[in-house]
């Protein structure tokens, strides 16, 4: 059959194919750069986002040794130790903008906010239930074994959580469902996809996070940092994926989303009396997620795509 055209690659520009401009909102042909050779910002994009967001949190985090080592922020730290830890969780969404205005240009900052506030259809706001559901299954079985649970303090922690969860969103998801997420999309299956970013947002960016936040000692520390990380997260990250692609990218949806993780976490957390028992809960928490995901995964569909997927 005859060959399809390429997208012309005119000097100085990158083509950007259908696929990923479908996916970003951007509607043009190609990206300025700099002279005739193409930075490696435009090039590897993924990398790139990748680079930049472990360096900036990562580089922010690592002075919270100067008030201690692993758990510190559990040890009744001075209020600077989470002012930067919450300066550095700002990395993914400063990473995300930086990279969508430096290689996208204007029309990528006006797509991206177009997702912002791209509102998906009625029945997709239930999917905020999802992971949320899933979390209080585990209170729910504690209370089951013989663990009483305190109804009042976790509705105490109702608006905190909700703040606390938005503030998550914000500054994480325009990087990784805002910019990371379509990149891959662009160059790999939804699964993938999903489970590339799971590796990067749970284990490389969350598991540094958590060194910090947890408190555990020995063998059970880094268990609880592969399960709360890496293990976790990407269960949650193949419900974020299906929501993301069924409301077309709606970086509000991914950023309530993200809301309802941080947010269910602090309202539903637990209190263990040994390491021993919060690694064993814990594990049940990330297999009760994994069965939540993976029944999503199967019940929900992708979006239809475009009929040309790449030039």
């Amino acid at each position: 059959g005859a060959t399809r055209p390429r997208t012309p690659r005119p000097p100085g520009g990158v083509a950007i194919s259908r696929a990923l401009r479908w996916r970003l909102g951007v509607e043009m042909t190609t990206v300025q750069t700099v002279g005739d050779i193409r930075p490696l910002t435009h090039r590897f994009p993924i990398a790139a986002f990748v680079v930049l967001t472990l360096v900036w949190s990562w580089g922010v985090w690592s002075l919270l040794f100067l008030f201690g080592g692993r758990g510190v922020l559990l040890e009744d730290p001075p209020a600077l130790a989470f002012v930067i830890a919450g300066i550095g969780g700002l990395g993914p969404t400063l990473a995300g903008l930086l990279l969508t205005r430096w290689i996208y240009g204007r029309e990528g900052m006006r797509a991206l906010g177009v997702r912002l506030r791209q509102k998906p259809a009625g029945r997709w706001w239930l999917a905020l239930l999802i992971i949320p559901m899933a979390t209080a299954l585990t209170p729910l079985l504690r209370t089951l074994s013989g663990h009483r649970q305190d109804g009042s303090a976790m509705l105490g922690l109702l608006l905190p959580g909700l703040a606390l969860g938005l503030g998550a969103g914000l500054m994480e998801e325009f990087g990784w469902r805002g910019f990371l997420l379509p990149h891959l999309l662009e160059r790999h299956s939804p699964l993938v996809s999903t489970l590339l970013l799971g590796l990067v947002w749970g284990g490389l960016w969350h598991g540094y996070a958590d060194f910090f936040g947890v408190a555990r000692d020995g063998w059970t520390f880094w268990l609880l940092i592969v399960l709360l990380g890496p293990g976790l997260l990407t269960a949650w990250s193949l419900i974020l994926t299906r929501v993301h692609e069924r409301t077309r990218g709606s970086l509000l949806m991914s950023i309530l989303m993200h809301a309802s993780i941080s947010s269910s976490a602090l309202i539903f957390g637990q209190k263990y009396a040994s390491g021993e028992e919060e690694l064993l809960w814990t594990a049940a928490s990330v297999a009760i997620a994994w069965v939540a995901a993976g029944a999503t995964w199967r019940a929900l569909r992708p979006p239809t795509r475009p009929a040309e997927v790449r030039d």
